[in-house]
């Protein structure tokens, strides 16, 4: 009998750290039956991978899609799968779209889109994977259960510490969220509701994470210059729990943190070699993608966005606001609108709306937020190159987006997406990958691939192995790199030929084919 699916003389890295080698890979149904020199094996479909790399399909730790709702809006996901990702994992920073314990709960998202856009008809984590497995994902989707989407669930949208009785109605929730499939919990320690949490409280409920051997992701409450307390806070939950940490989109913003990045990432290689499980991811730009309204100081932010209005609309409130940003080093000329409800702001910066508003940069930002009910993102230059490439090169880094999946029909909605939501993993193919930065191809695939699967648990995937599932990306070495620019993000990336997910072919010859091959993955 042929193999559904043959893969020939590729030169296969199959996620493991072992050298590259020339194969062939046999495919029955969404599994990868052999691997080797098959000789005259057929296959109903076979590809011929000469010269090109056979690989994992890459896995997207830190992806937005799901809070962005674009996991709805376009299910395609037509962004990541040509980039060569086959699973992306949302649920990220904080928020996720179950459970549902209160009408608020859902109010975790609406800092980056409407809930409204969409039909939310479940209530319980099990009865969203199951509502996002009817509609069918473009790519396999798992999903952390977010601290933010709990805490709302709970004392609604009260911006305040949890009372010892709320506390443990949160690690009920979360308990039969892990036992429904999530991967973990999400903290978005920088956002109003969850910022007021005390380290004691976190540490409380990362008990029931570590329980369950699940994963605890962290956005941390400065990647500034509380960049190191903040690294000190979770190796203290680490070492308090003993839970697994993978830190989100680690980065120094700003030049007077940049100094602060190798000392963090020197208290992190010191807390693994004392036997904890931290790790970290990158989007490996020099552009950071964020949300405007973070920059009001966190004193005005306090009590969510109700609150920050109220005070925004207060002259009194208002001026202290202003000044508090005026003693702040924000350079509003290198900070961009990528998306807003008002489009008549996107695509300019702060300074240029500014400018053609008659305002100071600090009127014009609250102004911006205030007229966009606090959905406002940007694009920002204020990474360090050194840092990056400290960090890409790093053994506990893996590599993820920090983006949305899409596809070129979004572009008609009149927002600018940050590059990254194209291009990430061609990027750091391209840039980050070879002898000038030391980065093998091995050590690539462990990061984007193997690394991501290995940290969450996720069975039989994230490798090139008899037996798992085929999820594989095939490309060329020499061609791959990103098409997507600041100026034109929504371009799809040269090199990558191939993208089977579930043993289906979703890209040919660098050609989207329109289906929808992804399934629900679920922590067992």
């Amino acid at each position: 009998m042929p193999y559904d699916l043959l893969i020939k003389s590729g030169t296969v890295i199959d996620g493991t750290g072992k050298p590259k080698f020339t194969g062939d890979i046999g495919v029955k149904k969404d599994r990868i039956e052999n691997i080797g020199a098959l000789g005259d094996s057929k296959g109903t479909r076979t590809i011929d991978a000469t010269g090109k790399y056979v690989i994992p399909g890459c896995i997207d730790i830190t992806n937005h899609s799901d809070t962005h709702l674009t996991l709805f809006r376009y299910p395609n996901l037509e962004s990541m799968v040509m980039q060569g990702v086959t699973t992306i994992v949302g649920g990220n920073c904080g928020a996720s779209l179950a459970p549902l314990a209160s009408d608020q709960a859902i109010d975790a998202i609406s800092k980056w889109a409407d809930p409204r856009l969409i039909n939310v008809n479940w209530r319980t984590f099990e009865e969203y994977l199951g509502e996002v497995q009817k509609q069918g994902p473009g790519v396999n989707f798992a999903s952390f259960v977010g601290y933010g989407t709990l805490r709302r669930g709970v004392i609604g949208n009260d911006a305040r510490m949890l009372l010892t009785d709320e506390r443990e109605k949160v690690k009920y929730l979360l308990a039969e969220s892990l036992h429904e499939g999530a991967f973990g919990l999400s903290l978005g320690l920088s956002y109003g509701h969850e910022r007021v949490s005390s380290t004691e409280e976190l540490i409380d409920v990362s008990r029931t994470v570590a329980h369950a051997k699940a994963v605890l992701k962290i956005h941390l409450r400065s990647e500034g210059k509380g960049l190191l307390a903040s690294v000190n806070e979770v190796v203290r939950i680490a070492r308090e729990t003993g839970v697994s940490i993978q830190i989100s989109h680690l980065k120094a913003i700003g030049k007077k943190s940049w100094p602060a990045l190798a000392l963090a990432l020197e208290l992190l290689e010191t807390a693994k070699q004392s036997g904890l499980s931290i790790h970290f991811d990158v989007s490996p730009y020099r552009t950071t993608g964020s949300l405007l309204y973070l920059l009001i100081p966190p004193g005005a932010r306090q009590g969510g966005f109700a609150e920050l209005f109220k005070r925004i609309d207060n002259p009194e409130e208002r001026t202290k606001i202003i000044e508090v940003l005026k003693d702040a080093t924000i350079h509003y000329d290198r900070l961009r609108v990528s998306s807003a409800e008002v489009k008549n702001v996107v695509g300019l910066t702060i300074a240029e709306i500014a400018e053609r508003a008659g305002l100071s940069p600090e009127e014009a930002l609250l102004e911006t937020v205030r007229a966009n009910e606090g959905r406002v993102s940007i694009v920002g230059k204020t990474l360090s190159l050194q840092n990056l490439f400290l960090e890409v090169k790093n053994k506990n880094a893996l590599i993820a987006s920090d983006g949305i999946g899409t596809d070129q029909e979004a572009l008609r909605e009149g927002n600018v997406v940050h590059p990254r939501s194209f291009g990430t993993f061609p990027h750091f193919w391209h840039r980050f990958v070879g002898s000038t930065t030391g980065i093998t191809p091995e050590e690539a695939v462990e990061k984007v691939s193997s690394g991501p699967a290995v940290k969450l648990g996720i069975k039989n995937r994230g490798f090139v192995r008899k037996g798992h599932i085929a999820d594989i990306a095939v490309f060329d070495p020499k061609l791959i790199r990103d098409r997507a620019t600041y100026k034109n993000p929504y371009r799809y990336p040269a090199g990558i030929d191939w993208v089977i997910i579930n043993g289906r072919v979703a890209v040919e010859e660098g050609r989207f084919l329109g289906i929808r091959a992804g399934k629900v993955i679920r922590k067992t």
